[in-house]
């Protein structure tokens, strides 16, 4: 019997804490019934009546898909750039990563990057600040930056190594203080220069970048790190479709990226 951790974390409603739960136990005790009982009806069916049992409790919430999870009576609610689990009654829900424990590896994270990768996959490139490396390779990671952040600016002093290893870096801009602030005016000013590139650096590096004001994306990049549940700068996506919470060092995001295939939204 598999047995699987989920780890919780907070959601505005009632939720349930973190526990080991083993499967036969929570498809009874949380579905309301065993999840034999299920089988006669179709997947679909069961799908669309979690995602409605949930919206009685949580009113207009956005239900991008239902799916079965690895313990039985538990179902996968994504909702936008969330992952939530489930019980068929949508009475229960679980803010929080499922682990494998024999594995351990989140199988959370592990699809939760991928859908955050299908968001990024679709801004347009042009709405991105793109460092691109001399001898491309195909393989990028793209980064929710601000320039006053300090392990934002200690990644970028690493650049060099990704771009060497044709590597290359997208930045999107996070303003940690807020639209209408000097920190988006800053990331403004940088989109706005005649070389953004170069004024990104020197922005990080502690110089000064000339005033500037003109159409950015800036608002979109804030809307979409917030859809993903952004909580800090940087926040790195990998190509492979992993995301890293937080500063990892160059050389580290190369080795990650080269050891697995690239991942195709």
């Amino acid at each position: 019997m598999a047995t699987f951790y989920l780890k919780s974390g907070l959601l505005g409603a009632v939720l349930v804490a973190g526990v080991v739960l083993q499967a036969p136990l929570f498809a009874q005790s949380a579905a309301g019934e065993p999840a034999s009982g299920e089988s006669a009806v179709a997947s679909e069916d069961i799908y669309s009546l979690v995602a409605d049992n949930v919206r009685k409790h949580l009113g207009d919430f956005e239900v991008t898909s239902v799916t079965e999870s690895p313990i039985e009576g538990v179902y996968e609610l994504v909702s936008g750039g969330t992952i939530l689990y489930v019980n068929q009654a949508g009475t229960l829900l679980i803010e929080g990563d499922m682990i494998d424990l024999k594995n351990r590896v989140s199988l959370t994270e592990q699809k939760l990057g991928k859908i955050h990768m299908n968001m990024l996959a679709s801004l347009p490139e042009s709405e991105k600040l793109v460092y691109q490396p001399d001898e491309p390779t195909g393989r990028s990671i793209t980064v929710f930056t601000d320039i006053s952040c300090g392990y934002c600016q200690r990644l970028h002093q690493e650049i060099d190594t990704l771009l060497d290893s044709g590597v290359a870096v997208k930045y999107l801009m996070f303003p940690r203080a807020g639209l209408n602030t000097p920190a988006a005016d800053a990331l403004e000013s940088v989109w706005c220069n005649d070389d953004p590139q170069a004024a990104m650096t020197t922005a990080k590096s502690g110089g000064r970048v000339p005033p500037s004001s003109c159409s950015n994306p800036m608002q979109t990049h804030v809307a979409l790190a917030q859809q993903v549940g952004l909580r800090g700068t940087p926040l790195i996506y990998l190509d492979t479709g992993e995301r890293i919470p937080g500063y990892r060092d160059a050389a580290t995001i190369v080795e990650m990226i080269q050891s697995k295939e690239k991942y195709i939204p």
